[in-house]
């Protein structure tokens, strides 16, 4: 478990954010919003930070936040959003289709737009080498990715969920450690594990020890069951650090 720097890279974050708002002005950037874990982690903590620098509650408001509907979306995610725009009182974009369609679409109705943030994790696919702030490859359409959370742990975004009291979809009470559609993503298989009556259960996503399985749910599922209990016992995920705002 990768718990105790959380202070550390919740402060990188925030700096990151300030520094991309230094730069660009609020209209000039979104959030992209897909329902997951990571990114209402960054959500949360963009509007902390843009109330502190623009004193303003109601700053919600004026983020511009584009949730991407994925083919075969999970229903549990699509009234997980809904939570979300009456949680945080976001003005949520809805938009079909892939990432880079999307994108350029956006930037066609809204030309003013220079950055993208994004939950992105050095640990998610083709990630490992990405900057905080860094322009797209040159056959996308363009526009700065800005990935404040590139630095954390799985177990650290779980521990800030905890800390803070974030809201998350509940797919991830029932084993899904990393969710897309409903195409490519089931419960993952290192969670599965046998109750008390016998039953095979899956464990909530964040009792995961090995986070380099976080993705083992993604993708065609090989047949068999797998029964071994690899999930944390009794761990409260609120006392092992002190999280400074």
């Amino acid at each position: 478990m990768d718990l105790i720097e959380l202070a550390d890279v919740l402060e990188e974050t925030k700096q990151v954010l300030k520094n991309c708002f230094k730069k660009y002005k609020l209209e000039e950037v979104f959030l992209s919003f897909n329902g997951g874990k990571d990114c209402t982690v960054l959500l949360d903590i963009t509007l902390l930070v843009l109330q502190e620098m623009y004193e303003r509650d109601d700053i919600a408001n004026d983020l511009k936040v584009v949730y991407i509907r994925t083919k075969g979306p999970f229903k549990e995610i699509e009234e997980f959003v809904q939570e979300i725009k009456k949680i945080y009182g976001v003005k949520l974009i809805v938009s079909e289709g892939d990432m880079k369609k999307t994108l350029q679409k956006l930037l066609v109705e809204d030309p003013k737009l220079k950055a993208c943030l994004m939950g992105t994790r050095r640990t998610d696919p083709h990630s490992e080498n990405l900057r905080f702030m860094q322009k797209t490859d040159p056959s996308w359409p363009q526009i700065v990715r800005v990935s404040p959370l590139l630095n954390w742990s799985y177990h650290q975004i779980w521990k800030y969920i905890f800390v803070h009291k974030v809201s998350y979809c509940s797919l991830y009470d029932v084993g899904y450690t990393s969710i897309g559609s409903t195409e490519d993503t089931s419960p993952n298989p290192a969670l599965l594990y046998k109750d008390a009556r016998d039953r095979c259960v899956y464990a909530a996503a964040w009792r995961l020890v090995d986070p380099a399985l976080e993705r083992a749910g993604r993708g065609p599922q090989p047949c068999g069951e797998l029964c071994q209990s690899v999930y944390l016992d009794d761990i409260d995920m609120t006392n092992d650090i002190e999280v400074t705002n």
